[in-house]
């Protein structure tokens, strides 16, 4: 099993006072936060080229959540090591996915606990609210 290490993206953007976070549907149906593959580089350094490669938008603030969980994903022969960022992006900025076309939405953090399908992306949903306080 090939062991990975990746981030997961909760990329917001602040719209009249409200926090809305950009999440995918992606074709074969389930529901994501952004996640990309650090290569050599930081954890934080991964999430910034990632949010470029993926939205073409620089962060405003990034911090890290410091979670870290493990995943098997089986289709891809992976055990795989995921680390959480919360990511503000600019309001003003219209954004979309850069590398395929699925679609996306934004939703409000209460909504991210009902819609992400995996439970490891729900996880982090707590400590976000704690940090957005």
């Amino acid at each position: 099993m090939k062991k990975v290490i990746k981030v997961l993206m909760y990329v917001y953007r602040d719209r009249n006072g409200k926090k809305e976070f950009f999440v995918l549907h992606r074709k074969k149906g389930d529901v994501v936060v952004l996640t990309g593959h650090v290569e050599e580089e930081t954890l934080e350094q991964a999430a910034e080229r990632e949010l470029e490669e993926e939205l073409g938008v620089k962060a405003e603030k990034i911090v890290n959540l410091n979670t870290k969980v493990q995943v098997e994903i089986k289709e891809n022969n992976e055990l795989s090591t995921e680390h959480a960022f919360l990511i503000e992006i600019p309001s003003g900025k219209e954004v979309h996915f850069l590398e395929g076309d699925e679609k996306h939405a934004w939703y409000s953090i209460e909504e991210l606990s009902k819609i992400l399908t995996y439970p490891n992306q729900r996880e982090p949903i707590t400590k976000i609210k704690e940090v957005l306080r």
